[in-house]
């Protein structure tokens, strides 16, 4: 039974908190429970964390919402951070 605890923490933390703490150091907070939203709909959390914090440095004011629109309205377009992170740009500016 311990041991079933232990990989349950484990995977909370893999999955959950490793992607939250990264965001929250880097002084772009998400929620966890956004982050959760993220793994169950198949989107990339790590890739939509990174465009986030990306344009949070850059003093873009968008939220990790407006990052994952952006992300799966051109899911096929997006390969790296820079990619999704040039398609928020856009969209922000079409506001």
């Amino acid at each position: 039974m311990m041991a079933f605890s232990a990989l349950v923490v484990v995977f909370v933390f893999v999955l959950v908190l490793r992607p939250w703490l990264r965001a929250f150091l880097h002084g772009a907070p998400v929620s966890i429970i956004h982050i959760v939203a993220m793994r169950l709909r198949g989107n990339s959390r790590w890739l939509l964390i990174d465009c986030y914090i990306a344009l949070r440095r850059v003093d873009l004011v968008v939220t990790i919402g407006d990052v994952e629109n952006a992300y799966v309205d051109g899911r096929k377009r997006v390969l790296t951070s820079d990619d999704l992170a040039e398609l928020v740009r856009k969209r922000a500016k079409t506001r």
